[in-house]
């Protein structure tokens, strides 16, 4: 432990709460979307790209409540429910939204389409796209593999498998996707 350098009259006792991260707030709600059972986040980071993530889950038709705890932080509980289209889903400009919920509305029943800020459609999501579409998934995308996407969900069983290796792979490999 580092100790940290002091030149007060009296000694300093706190405790510093860090808060949570965008990134793995998103990650946690993509995970506990396609959990067997409700999942439980306490203390979730309110951003403008876990906002998005929420509202794209529910428009799949996850159901996402919120309450408080009773020292006042935020809890989400995440019910799992079937995924359905047809929805709209904006990404805004986050990159966990745009990479990550691409393969759930795979998982899903019917048209599920993509879109965001002017800035998302510069940004490229070839290996998503691709790695879904290697899986069987259709997708109009106008050959350019970037935003704005139309998903046509229903992926079969056996490819919900691979669907969910490929969001594994994403979570442990995602610096090394490089655009299509």
């Amino acid at each position: 432990m580092w100790r940290a350098p002091y030149r007060g009259k009296r000694p300093v006792n706190l405790t510093v709460e860090i808060p949570g991260s965008k990134s793995v707030t998103n990650r946690a709600l993509i995970l506990a979307s396609l959990a067997s059972s409700p999942t439980t986040l306490h203390k979730p980071l309110v951003s403008r790209d876990s906002e998005l993530m929420v509202a794209g889950l529910r428009g799949l038709g996850v159901r996402i409540d919120e309450s408080t705890a009773p020292d006042g932080h935020l809890i989400w509980t995440i019910t799992p429910q079937p995924l359905r289209g047809p929805v709209s889903i904006d990404v805004g400009n986050a990159g966990t939204v745009m990479r990550f919920l691409p393969p759930v509305a795979a998982l899903a029943q019917g048209l599920v389409h993509f879109d965001g800020d002017p800035r998302s459609h510069e940004r490229p999501l070839g290996p998503v796209i691709a790695a879904l579409e290697a899986l069987g998934t259709s997708i109009e995308h106008g050959g350019k593999y970037r935003l704005p996407i139309t998903i046509n969900g229903g992926a079969t069983t056996h490819n919900r498998l691979f669907v969910a290796e490929l969001l594994r792979l994403m979570q442990v490999h995602q610096a090394n996707f490089s655009p299509h």
